[in-house]
């Protein structure tokens, strides 16, 4: 951590795909972060990246990023099968760390990464970018300002076929896909209702052999009740339905927001600038990070690996029925 206030945080990134690209083009947007240098067992990919914004180290390990770029801080953005290795490896520099999701393909590897920051006192986020949606913010306060929070609905449909077409997933991550993609919409359950007091699901299987089809119903501290429905071999997509005294804020997609109120008036709110011109969430997460870096305390509504953990846990539970379609 460092506690000079004047100067940006210096990160190296460990990764160069997609997401590595996401990052950085985000993070022009934040001045309390500066890449310094990024490492890729596809050297290529790390030099292009390195060339497009500037980056000083092209580095062949994690080993050599530290050793030469000297970042301040760390952030994984690795494939999600390479991930839970990975974190391990970057645990033991000491640094503070963000993970891109998912921290595994699995509850076990998420609870073994968790047991190691615990272990090793490392400060550490991991990216549930769609808490920093400027949006979601937005919308719940026009629910809150009404009064309380009734009900949280999350529809979660994935295409599995769109997926599979793409060749960018092995087998192994789309057999575990309920962890390394559809927990970017489980965890909004937990954003906006907390951790779920009692949860009852249902899950089938059309394809999928840990479940395609899912149905579940939560209840939440104060007695907000919330519903997740996903269903992953037909036409669909994401959505967030939040229920309040006279009031509801509907996310569909989950990048816009229509409010409802009980006179029969509407409003639709607009994103932040940010979230209007780079990866919705981004910004606000990088910024959230570099506070980490800065202090070692993270502020809501980030989650470290022990939250993480906790959603993992969740999407854990909504599987644990899973029966054949008949």
């Amino acid at each position: 951590m460092t506690n000079a206030p004047d100067r940006p945080i210096r990160v190296g990134l460990i990764g160069a795909g997609l997401i590595a690209r996401q990052h950085l083009t985000a993070m022009s947007r934040v001045p309390e972060l500066v890449a310094v240098g990024i490492s890729s067992r596809t050297r290529a990919k790390a030099e292009a990246l390195a060339g497009e914004f500037g980056l000083a180290h092209v580095c062949d390990s994690p080993e050599e990023l530290v050793r030469d770029a000297r970042p301040d801080a760390l952030m994984v953005l690795v494939s999600p099968q390479a991930m839970a290795q990975m974190a391990a490896q970057c645990l033991d520099f000491g640094l503070p760390l963000f993970l891109e999701k998912p921290v595994g393909l699995s509850v076990a590897e998420a609870e073994e990464a968790a047991r190691l920051a615990g272990e090793k006192g490392v400060p550490n986020m991991v990216g549930f970018n769609r808490r920093h949606y400027s949006i979601f913010q937005q919308g719940l306060e026009r629910v809150l300002s009404r009064g309380r929070l009734l009900s949280v609905m999350v529809e979660g449909s994935e295409r599995m076929s769109v997926a599979r077409a793409t060749g960018r997933f092995t087998d192994e991550v789309l057999r575990a896909w309920i962890f390394a993609n559809a927990t970017h919409t489980i965890d909004l359950l937990r954003h906006f209702g907390g951790e779920p007091e009692e949860v009852c699901a249902f899950a089938t299987s059309l394809h999928e052999p840990l479940g395609d089809q899912f149905a579940a119903c939560l209840r939440f501290p104060g007695g907000v009740l919330g519903s997740f429905t996903g269903n992953w071999h037909s036409p669909g997509g994401w959505a967030v339905v939040l229920k309040g005294e006279g009031v509801t804020a509907e996310f569909r997609p989950l990048e816009t927001c229509r409010v409802s109120y009980a006179d029969g008036t509407s409003e639709v709110l607009e994103p932040d600038a940010d979230d209007a011109v780079v990866k919705p969430g981004f910004p606000g997460q990088l910024r959230a990070f570099a506070q980490l870096a800065r202090t070692g305390r993270l502020a809501p509504p980030s989650q470290d690996l022990a939250g993480a953990l906790l959603t993992m846990r969740l999407a854990g539970s909504l599987i644990a029925p899973v029966r054949p379609l008949c």
